[in-house]
Order: C-alpha cells, then sequence, then structure tokens
C-alpha cells in the first residue's frame, strides 16, 4: 500500500435477514444450546465443565449468524479526495407535481428514469430545447464576466456558440421548414459567431459584448418556447391514440412528484447508480435541507457504505437555501477542494440572499451546481400569497390593508375574493382573472359589530383591553386551479376595546396644546381629557372634580391614565398631595409623563417639589431666542422616525422649522438627548428622556412643534406625536380583573420563539402588590403545559415579568397563580396563538430557474435542468483527486468463517474423547 492510499474495513450484513435478526438469532441458538450442554457436563468440575458448551455454543451461533450475511466491506482510497456536499431541498414544495411541465421535458425525464423507451416519439425538438437552456445558462454567466479575463470570455462565447449551432443542427433535422431554420441561423447562430469572433479586450468592448450575450440569451429563450410548444402539440397528437404507451407514461409522470423524481434520479439506474458514481470519487456528504437545517442522511467516510434506499419525504414548511447551505458546509479550512450540489425547485422564502451566499462559497472555492427540479411553465394556479393589515386598530374604526394574490388563470375567469371571522364574510368582491401572476387588493371592513358580541360572550368579572381576531382570507374554487390547497390565508389583527387616556395639562391655552388637543381627539385610540387653568370662570387654578376638562380630585383617578402631557402651568395652581400624585404615577404606577417648556419659565418653579426628583435636566442657563439655526436628530428610534429611509429621515429633521425660542436646561446624568438644536454654532438638548422608578418622563426644551405643519399640514408633526404618545406610555395589558392585569405580548407567535409575560398586581384598594410571589400558568390545546415564575421588577412596582420556553404551535391560553391574591378572584385570561410564519411555499408552483442559475454563475458552478442531471459526473470530474475502490470479502461463505467453526467443533470433540464422553 502507498502512502497515498488509505483503506478502511467495516463489517457488514448482506444476507436473507437483516443484522439485527441474525445477531439475536446467534445469540439466542448459542445461548440455549450452551445451557443444554450443560446439562451433560454437570458430573464434571473445573474448566472442562464450562469448556464444552461454550466451545458447541460459539459454533452454533457462528453458523446462526450466517443467515445475516457477514461480509467485510474494504474502502480503498487512493489520493486525495475532494469533497462533495450534496443538499437535498426537503421543503413541502418538493412535493408537488408538474403536470404543466413541456412535453419535450417530460419525455427526457422519463427517459432517464427508464419509463419510456428512447425512441417513443421521433423529434429532434427535445435535443435543441436541451441545447438552448444551457445557451441560456451560459447567457446568465455573462452578467457576471466583466472581470473575466479575454481567454475566459473567449471560452464562454465560444461555448455559447457551440450550443446555438448545436440547436441549429437538431432543429434542421426536425419538422421545421427550412424558410424557420434559416431565421433561427439570423437570428441566434450568425450573431453569436460574430460576438464569438469579436475581440473584447477593453472595458468598453466588454460592456457592449455583455449586452450583445445577453441579447442573444433573450432570443434563445423566445426560440426555447416555439419549440417547445412545437413538440407540445406533436406530442399531444401521438398520445391521443389509443391504448398509446406515450399516454401512460405521461399520465405516471403527471403523478410523480419532484422528490419521488430525484429520488429515482440518484437511486436507482444501471449498471451504476449516480449516487455511487459520485461516492466512488468523492468525498459524499448528502444531507437533507429541512426549513434552516441541514440533516445528514449519508457519508461513506463514516463507516456507512451502501447508500440510502430512498430519501425522507418533504415536510418543511418554508424554504431556507443560504442558511441550510451554509451550516450544512461548515465553516472549513478556504484551501479545502471540493463542491455544492444543490437538488431543489429554488423556492427560497426564508432567510439571507442564496445568490449573496454563492458569492462566499466562490471565494472560498467552492462552486455551488444547481439541479432544477419542477416546471419552468407556471401551471393554472389562483393563490392568496398574503393579507398585510395593522398589528391592532380600535374596534370602532375600520380594518384597511392589502391581499396579494397570485393569478396564473387565463384572462376572464369570474371568482369571489372574501374576508371571513368563521361562517360571517366581513368583506367580499367579485373579480375576474387577468393572468398577471401577482395582483394586490384593497380591502377596507368594520369590525365594530364582531367585537361587540365577542365581548358579550366574555366572562363579566375581566376586562379586555384587546381582543384577538383572526379573518380567514379565501379565493373561491375556479375550474381548472391545479393546487386548491393555497386558496386560503390567514389576517390577525388585534382589536383595541378601550381608548388608552391621556391628560393635558397646561396654564394657558398655548398653541402646542390646541393643535395637542385637536390632534389626539381625532385619534380613536385615545381619550383625551385637556385642564387648562382658568378655564372657568372666577377660577385661576385648575376645576377638579370627575368629568371631562376637569382636575381628579383624587390619587386613584389619576392613575387610570396612561400619559399626562405637563405644560406651563404655575406651581400654585396644585394643591395638597396633587404633586405627589403625579410621582407616584410614574414611579409607581408605570406611567409616563412629558413636560413641554416654554418661554415663561414655569418648570423651573417644581424643582423643589415633589416632582422635581422626575425632571430629567436642571435649569442652569437662561433661555435663548437668538441664532436658532435648526433641529437634529442625535437617536435612531422608532418614534422619531419621519421618514422611511435613515438618509431621508435625517434630511427631513433638518428642513423642519426650528423653534423661535429653546430653554438653557441641561440633561442630567443617567438622562439620554434625543433631540437637539443647533444654537449660534452649538447645540442644545431639545428633547431628554429619562426613566424614573417604574415609568419614563420625557423633556421637550420648546413649545413649538407645531411649526412643523408649515407647508405640509399633518404629516410631521401628526406622525411625531402619535409615534410618541404609543411609544413612552405603558403598553395597555391585554385584559385585567380587580386584582390582577395580564398581558402575553403579541397575539401570533412562530415556532419556537419566547412569549413576553407581564402582570401587575394590586390589593383590593387598587395599590400595587410587591412583596408576593407570581406563577404564570400556560395552557396550550386546553391542557397545561407550563408553570413559569415571574421576576418582580423592583422599578415598577406590582410589575413582575417572566419569559416561556420555546414555544410549539398550538393555541394557548395563560392565567395566574399567586398566595397573594384569594385564587378564587383571578380571572384574568388572556391568549396567543403559535402557528409556521406563511412563507408562500406552496404559492409558487414553478422552478425559479433564475435563482438557482444566479447561484452556480456566482460561485462558478453549472446549472442543470433534472433531466441533464447524469450530466454531473462528467461536469465534477475535473475536481476529483483521487478515487475509491470498494470490495467486499464474503464472510459466510469463505475459509475464514468456516474454518473456525470446524476447529471450534474438532476442539470440542478432542475434549469430549480426553474426558471419557465419547
Amino acid at each position: 500500500m502507498t502512502p497515498a492510499e488509505r483503506i478502511q474495513t467495516t463489517l457488514r450484513f448482506a444476507g436473507d435477514w437483516p443484522a439485527w435478526a441474525g445477531v439475536g438469532a446467534a445469540l439466542v441458538l448459542g445461548g440455549l444450546g450452551w445451557v443444554f450442554y450443560l446439562r451433560e457436563t454437570r458430573r464434571h468440575s473445573g474448566l472442562q465443565r464450562f469448556l464444552l458448551p461454550t466451545l458447541r455454543a460459539v459454533a452454533i451461533g457462528m453458523m446462526a449468524l450466517m443467515l445475516a450475511g457477514p461480509v467485510l466491506h474494504h474502502r480503498k482510497i487512493i489520493g486525495q479526495l475532494s469533497h462533495l456536499f450534496l443538499f437535498v431541498d426537503g421543503s413541502a414544495s418538493m412535493g408537488l407535481t408538474d403536470a404543466s411541465m413541456d412535453a419535450g421535458r417530460k419525455l427526457a425525464i422519463l427517459q432517464r428514469l427508464g419509463l419510456l423507451k428512447e425512441d417513443a416519439v421521433k423529434s429532434e425538438l427535445p435535443k435543441v430545447g436541451e441545447a438552448l437552456a444551457d445557451a441560456q445558462a451560459l447567457a446568465e454567466r455573462g452578467k457576471l464576466s466583466q472581470g473575466a479575463t479575454a481567454e475566459e470570455w473567449k471560452r464562454l462565447t465560444t461555448d455559447f456558440l457551440a450550443k446555438a449551432e448545436a440547436a441549429r443542427d437538431s432543429l434542421s433535422k426536425s419538422e421545421f421548414d427550412s424558410a424557420r431554420v434559416d431565421n433561427f441561423s439570423k437570428e441566434l447562430t450568425a450573431p453569436a459567431r460574430e460576438l464569438a469572433n469579436r475581440e473584447a479586450r477593453q472595458i468598453d468592448d466588454r460592456t457592449r459584448a455583455i449586452g450583445d450575450l445577453q441579447r442573444l440569451g433573450e432570443v434563445a429563450t423566445r426560440w426555447a418556447i416555439e419549440v417547445q410548444e412545437t413538440f407540445q402539440r406533436k406530442v399531444k397528437g401521438a398520445a391521443a391514440s389509443e391504448g398509446s404507451s406515450l399516454k401512460a407514461a405521461l399520465d405516471k409522470f403527471d403523478q410523480m412528484p419532484r422528490w419521488r423524481r430525484l429520488q429515482s434520479l440518484l437511486f436507482e439506474g444501471e449498471p451504476d447508480k449516480l449516487i455511487s458514481l459520485l461516492a466512488g470519487k468523492y468525498d459524499v456528504h448528502l444531507l437533507s435541507l429541512d426549513g434552516s437545517e441541514a440533516k445528514p442522511l449519508w457519508q461513506p467516510a463514516r463507516n456507512n457504505p451502501s447508500p440510502p434506499l430512498s430519501l425522507p419525504a418533504p415536510t418543511a414548511g418554508f424554504t431556507n437555501l443560504s442558511t441550510g447551505l451554509k451550516s450544512g458546509v461548515g465553516e472549513q479550512e478556504k484551501n479545502l477542494r471540493g463542491a455544492v450540489v444543490l437538488f431543489s425547485d429554488g423556492q427560497h422564502n426564508d432567510g439571507d440572499s442564496p445568490t449573496e451566499l454563492a458569492r462566499v462559497f466562490a471565494a472560498r472555492g467552492l462552486p455551488i451546481f444547481t439541479v432544477g427540479f419542477g416546471s419552468q411553465v407556471r401551471p393554472r394556479d389562483l393563490a392568496v400569497i398574503r393579507a398585510d393589515g395593522p398589528d391592532a386598530v380600535f374596534f370602532e374604526d375600520r380594518v384597511r390593508g392589502e391581499i396579494t394574490l397570485k393569478d396564473d388563470m387565463p384572462v376572464g375567469a369570474p371568482f369571489k375574493l372574501s374576508v371571513s371571522d368563521g361562517e360571517r364574510v366581513l368583506w367580499e368582491r367579485q373579480l375576474t382573472t387577468e393572468g398577471r401572476n401577482v395582483r394586490k387588493v384593497p380591502f377596507d371592513f368594520s369590525i365594530g359589530d364582531d367585537v361587540k358580541e365577542k365581548l358579550k360572550a366574555q366572562r363579566g368579572e375581566m376586562q379586555l383591553s384587546s381582543l384577538p381576531l383572526q379573518f380567514t382570507v379565501a379565493v373561491s374554487q375556479i375550474e381548472g386551479d391545479v393546487q386548491p390547497a393555497n386558496n386560503e390565508g390567514s389576517l390577525r389583527v388585534r382589536a383595541v376595546t378601550q381608548k388608552r387616556r391621556i391628560l393635558l395639562l397646561d396654564g394657558r391655552p398655548r398653541w402646542e396644546t390646541r393643535y395637542l388637543r385637536n390632534l389626539f381627539e381625532r385619534d380613536e385610540q385615545w381619550e383625551v381629557n385637556c385642564v387648562i387653568a382658568g378655564s372657568a370662570r372666577g377660577e385661576s387654578g385648575f376645576v377638579r372634580g370627575a368629568r371631562a376638562e376637569q382636575f381628579p380630585t383624587e390619587s386613584a383617578q389619576l392613575q387610570s391614565y396612561d400619559l399626562i402631557v405637563f405644560g406651563e402651568v404655575p406651581r400654585s395652581v396644585f394643591k395638597g398631595d396633587e404633586l405627589q400624585w403625579i410621582r407616584d404615577f410614574v414611579e409607581k404606577r408605570g406611567g409616563a409623563v412629558v413636560f413641554i417648556d416654554g418661554a415663561r419659565g414655569r418648570l423651573k418653579e417644581y424643582a423643589d417639589s415633589p416632582i422635581g426628583p422626575i425632571f430629567p435636566v436642571e435649569w442652569k442657563a437662561a433661555g435663548t431666542r437668538e441664532g436658532i439655526a435648526k433641529v437634529a436628530l442625535t437617536a435612531a428610534l422608532a418614534p422619531f422616525t419621519l421618514a422611511p429611509d435613515k438618509a431621508q429621515n435625517a434630511e427631513v429633521w433638518a428642513g423642519l422649522p426650528p423653534p423661535h425660542w429653546i430653554s438653557g436646561a441641561t440633561p442630567l446624568p443617567g438622562a439620554e438627548t434625543l433631540i437637539e438644536v443647533e444654537v449660534g454654532g452649538k447645540k442644545m438638548p431639545g428633547v431628554v428622556l429619562r426613566p424614573f422608578g417604574a415609568g419614563k418622563v420625557l423633556y421637550q426644551a420648546f413649545d413649538e412643534s407645531w411649526r412643523w405643519r408649515y407647508e405640509v399640514a399633518d404629516q410631521h408633526h401628526v406622525r411625531y406625536w402619535n409615534q410618541i404618545a404609543s411609544w413612552i406610555a405603558e403598553l395597555p395589558f391585554a385584559v385585567r380583573d380587580k386584582f390582577v392585569s395580564l398581558d402575553a405580548g403579541a397575539i401570533t407567535y412562530r415556532p419556537g420563539d419566547t412569549a413576553d409575560l407581564r402582570v401587575r398586581l394590586r390589593d383590593g384598594e387598587g395599590r400595587p402588590v410587591t412583596n408576593a410571589t407570581v406563577d404564570a400558568v400556560l395552557y396550550r390545546d386546553g391542557q397545561k403545559t407550563a408553570t413559569i415564575r415571574l421576576l418582580a421588577d423592583d422599578n415598577a412596582g406590582g410589575l413582575f415579568r417572566g419569559k416561556t420556553a420555546a414555544l410549539e404551535p398550538g393555541n394557548y391560553t395563560v392565567g395566574i397563580e399567586s398566595a397573594a391574591i384569594p385564587s378564587n378572584e383571578l380571572k384574568a385570561r388572556t391568549e396567543f396563538k403559535v402557528e409556521p410564519r406563511e412563507t408562500g411555499e406552496l404559492v409558487q408552483l414553478s422552478v425559479n430557474e433564475d435563482l438557482l442559475r444566479q447561484m452556480s454563475a456566482v460561485s462558478g458552478g453549472r446549472y442543470l435542468r433534472e433531466e441533464q442531471m447524469p450530466r454531473l459526473a462528467e461536469l465534477l470530474a475535473p475536481m476529483s483527486q483521487g478515487r475509491v475502490i470498494e470490495s467486499d470479502t464474503v464472510l459466510w461463505q469463505s475459509f475464514w468463517w468456516f474454518a473456525p467453526v470446524v476447529l471450534l467443533l474438532t476442539a470440542e470433540w478432542i475434549v469430549r474423547k480426553r474426558i471419557g464422553m465419547l
């Protein structure tokens, strides 16, 4: 054996019985023989008593084991094997059939599978189609050849010309007339020859040549369609005859899913299976892409020389080609020699771009060879791709959004698109098909009556702040729709049933206050109580009471608000413990306060008051009106997003009209400046945030954000304040009873996610309960699945938080257990659902050849259609630096097995004779 050779020897079983049965029989029969024979030797003592039964038992066991056919398998590796990673797409779309595939491809695949004779349909057109498909792949590679050398470009254009000439030669032997063949030569072959002979050494010449190659690729595509349609008609005519074997074969193809065709092409065929051919020259790793995971199926180098007989049925609800390939290959060293082969329909619908991963693999020297399974012809199908709507909507408002449909049906067929809640149809529209592949349809419907009915059915002890609703989005069935399973989708919305409350306080009716009052009064999700000092005749301060435009008379009334907007209110307006109530509202209740300063400097008066510590700033300098230039955003937070793009957002903020006055406040330690105002070349804090206790406090150093309405009306001003209010105020709890407020975060989670649980406990008088043990009890589909200990939030009185473990699909209910509250008083329950993300796995039914071609072209590999799969061995051959020679030593038929049995029996006979047992 030379140093370049390595031999691996493993024990296999190739008999009529499986290994477990043979080994089991050997142990049982050998054991019975030992026990039975031990009875004959009981008169003897010492070694002789046990030696004879042991010799007989071993001989019997070896003879029984022959039924399993023990074989020594030798795997000799000569040279250095290249790694070959074979990835099989295990997503649900690989279970689709392809009745819409063109007849030429069907026949080629049937012939590869051995289900149809080579001469079943005499025509050269399938060869034309195959040559044009190769030409299309070369044109795709041409897009990436800007940096190629002159020799590489010459080779590419020469290969394209060869495919075009091969297509012309086959076309001239087909049923096409000579005039059409001449047109083919003029449109494709002649320009391809000119391009192949053209010198393209300069960048401009190369750019023009690449453009010309792309145009020739489009010509090849157009001719491929014409050839396909012509051959389709020929096959239909041949299959129409009575008892046609061609028709039977085509019918069988139409029922065969993609993964079974892959299984046959990979594991079947004589004299050698493709998987065996590849394993003879490479270190093969066969893996299945199951969602985002790459699951190992077979690797002969790991003492497993026999390839599997079948593939696992595809079940994954989504396709992630990037993550699966990356994890399956692993972080090998960059100089690792090898290649990746992907068998897929290319329906990537989750994760990062596979094309970008292909670039990474190219840098590591790992080309990707893709084999596309499925029809390139879109079958007739009408499907709901997705429904986009608001996450939450006030129940008296309307749900508005957009439904995305896939419309691959003939033009003019009528159908209905509807949104329903159970049997109740909430919205419906009569439409006709347009054959546009993807189309969008807006929807708009009311949920008020639907929510009111559901609220009546709820338990009276609970108050719901929101109600999860799930609607069914569906298209009606149309004749000829090949995939009715994708005719439905879902839309989940949180219906907000109680308005959030804002208390707006000011010492006078400033413009800022007026606009804020009007803004929130127009918003259905907010209830505004605006209290202005001196608004009542004969009253210089606040009017107090429980009605609108009155300041609360009790602390409990104040705690019912979610947000306080505090303007320039003179300190003298407040009485008794009212300022302490506001501090408790922030510190203990977890409420939010927005202070809006003004030129009269009223907020300075509260520095030594009960609310002094909650301010995020201190006033060391006076305000100014001079040199104010512009407003600038300093924190990239969602509430300050006024434009979708980051650069556009910064531009919008820079263009906002600056205020005419700004306070000289300085942020305190722990505070964060979110907006700055440029004054005389220096930057001063404009908006400052600081958490305090359980709540948050925002300070705005000017009262002229209403000026942002100049020439754009509500565009920026309304968005700014709506986002600020929704962000800074504590998220409402989904449900509450007298003692417990409970929330489980989102109304829909994905498998593997964790739910955020929040609970606030209060005693019978509404005071927070802080020193308690609180458990959340989780039920899935009515069965108790977990008890989760919640931890107290030290900065939020009575607030407890926790997370669930990774969630499995199902309908969940969350309840609370705590010794601090009587169990019969714990009424609050909230719900959420865990379901897979809608990826549209069964929406796009045709193969995504564009993506697979790009992955191959970018990485330096090749794209093949499934009927071209046997060419893999030829294309991969240049990468092989070694080979594998496999051989077997059939033990159960060999001297090496027979001789020990004879020796054991002989030894037994000799011993028996010596001790007088013969």
